[in-house]
């Protein structure tokens, strides 16, 4: 199993280790494979995934049986719906132990059934109960993770077999061979280019199938070739540069309003690997974000059943992203729009830019203290590099930094999309960080999120890995505070207190004094801008811990239908 690893490129292998797993860790350091640990397997994999959405290296998992399987669940769920190929690999109890139901073992409608567990959110799951099924099994288990829209598989390994002695010839990328991307059908293709050229305000969408296929230089050598803005899902933030003067930022719920208004006045959409999700699309309400029948669509996705599944299309192509693009790019040619056309869509954006620029501007620069989100966002997103990797984690520092953070650099923008889990960033802010040594990489946090994953930190220290951790301290769940107050007028379990009912958090910075890790408090907003870019010139593991309010909600530009439920909360 670790040669088929090593064949395969693999570098890092992340978990935690057990007495059922520690045969592989073993293998695999023999053979140069490096093992990071983590104090909690679901950190291990937040960290895995990130590692790959910035290195493009194959995410892979190895922890132990029950326990350990069991805490992976929401990471491997989260890396699964955003479309990282994870190998998941676990241990399991010996095989002539399962009728008897073995100590930690999973049994409750079958002997050692741990990975059924995971059947809903895996592309294949296999328990492999004889040593002998292994050079088969690694070389489908890389084929299917890699191939056709990525994900996760999971081998359950029982510690015999893992001890069992076998002797074969690993054989995995011989049994990939590199195939062509997949193109879009011609015709199809035609149609879209015609329907394009006829176009007087079309808007592209991309989503993060522009990532996962590498069509960063394509999206945006077509954008400019057909003279289209760009706007991009929440997930797909960073496949198109945010300081081009044809970007729109992100669609949705807390997306940029000129992005809403543009896609949905829109006469033609063009979207590529994307595949409408809710958050993205303001539950779909068509007033708000896509006005779809009604504005033509155009959707590209590798997968056809994304093709049609959240609107009706006009044209549907199934095909790769970048390959697509790329025949959609020499179809069009040199002039597929009217130049009077081009530039009268271009004039309405750029004013309707300015005004959302101008939107911000009234919290950006407030002088409150405590310190307003949106003002260190802005702050962040001015300080930090072109090329600088922001990973977010829930609340302000996600959809608040999804709207307001302008990414430059491709995969500058991380996050968990599909599950929106709390406590993603610590750790995976570290596996991005390995992943793009030469990148700086930014950890947005709350309060919240971080005493749920105090452990990513100390896997810095140990590793030595330069994560700058920007702490957003309100004392508070604050996105669920605000649906309180706003909907039951209440703020229960939402605040934290001490028994006395003083606002109360650990004293983050002793904590991180604790950790081996430097640190500063920023109470001021007249600190905020020097004190950010001191942060951002250190070299080590840093935590940044910044005073900022709770009681602000993020700017709503697009809808939420969870709302028609939560205003009867008074009644």
């Amino acid at each position: 199993m670790a040669q088929c690893l090593k064949d395969e490129g693999v570098e890092k292998v992340f978990g935690q280790c057990g007495h059922t797993n520690y045969a592989l860790i073993d293998a695999c350091d023999r053979l140069g494979i490096e093992y990071v640990s983590f104090r909690h397997e679901q950190q291990a994999v937040h960290a895995a995934d990130a590692y790959y959405r910035v290195s493009r290296k194959l995410a892979v998992i190895n922890v132990h049986l029950s326990p350990g399987l069991t805490n992976t669940v929401t990471g491997v769920a989260s890396a699964a719906m955003d479309g990282t190929p994870m190998l998941v690999i676990t241990g399991n109890t010996p095989t002539y132990h399962h009728p008897r139901e073995a100590h930690q073992s999973m049994r409750l409608h079958a002997d050692a059934s741990q990975g059924d567990i995971f059947k809903p959110i895996c592309k294949r799951v296999w328990r492999v109960d004889d040593a002998r099924h292994l050079p088969d099994v690694m070389q489908r288990a890389l084929n299917i993770a890699q191939t056709g829209r990525p994900g996760a598989v999971l081998l359950d390994i029982p510690m015999d077999v893992f001890a069992q002695k076998i002797s074969a010839e690993t054989q995995t990328r011989s049994r990939r061979p590199n195939f062509a991307r997949p193109m879009g059908d011609a015709e199809g293709v035609a149609e879209a280019v015609a329907m394009l050229k006829a176009a007087a305000n079309p808007v592209i969408f991309a989503g993060n199938g522009v990532a996962l296929s590498g069509a960063y230089d394509t999206l945006k050598a077509l954008a400019e070739q057909l003279g289209a803005p760009v706007a991009t899902t929440l997930v797909g933030k960073g496949v198109f540069p945010e300081n081009h003067p044809l970007s729109l930022g992100t669609t949705g719920i807390w997306g940029a309003r000129v992005a809403n208004d543009t896609t949905r006045t829109a006469d033609v959409i063009l979207a590529v690997g994307t595949a409408f999700g809710e958050a993205d699309c303001s539950s779909w309400r068509p007033e708000h974000t896509f006005n779809i029948p009604g504005t033509k669509l155009i959707q590209i996705d590798l997968d056809p059943q994304e093709i049609g599944k959240s609107y009706p299309v006009d044209i549907g192509i199934v095909g790769d992203a970048r390959a697509t693009l790329s025949q959609l790019s020499a179809a069009l040619g040199d002039q597929p729009r009217p130049l009077a056309v081009v530039e009268a869509q271009r004039a309405r954006l750029d004013a309707a830019k300015a005004a959302w620029r101008e939107e911000l501007e009234e919290t950006q620069e407030i002088d409150t203290k405590p310190i307003h989100p949106a003002r260190l966002l802005k702050v962040l997103s001015d300080a930090a590099p072109a090329d600088a990797i922001f990973v977010t984690d829930v609340g302000w520092n996600k959809n608040g930094a999804g709207q307001q953070l302008e990414i430059q650099g491709r995969n500058g923008f991380l996050t968990s999309g599909g599950m929106a889990t709390m406590g993603y960033s610590p750790a995976a802010a570290v596996g991005a960080a390995m992943g793009a040594p030469d990148r700086k990489v930014l950890g947005l946090v709350g309060d919240g999120g971080l005493m749920s994953v105090l452990g990513a930190l100390t896997t810095a220290v140990e590793l030595d890995v330069p994560v700058l951790w920007v702490l957003f301290n309100n004392f508070c769940y604050s996105t669920i505070r605000t649906v309180g107050t706003t909907y039951f007028n209440n703020k229960q379990g939402t605040e934290f207190r001490s028994p006395d009912g003083e606002l109360y958090n650990p004293d983050f910075q002793l904590l991180a004094k604790s950790f081996g890790i430097k640190s500063a408090l920023i109470e001021e907003p007249s600190d905020l801008e020097a004190g950010v870019r001191a942060a951002m010139a250190e070299r080590g593991p840093f935590l940044l811990e910044v005073r900022t309010r709770g009681d602000v909600p993020m700017p709503r530009t697009g809808y939420w239908d969870i709302a028609d439920f939560l205003a009867t909360g008074n009644d």
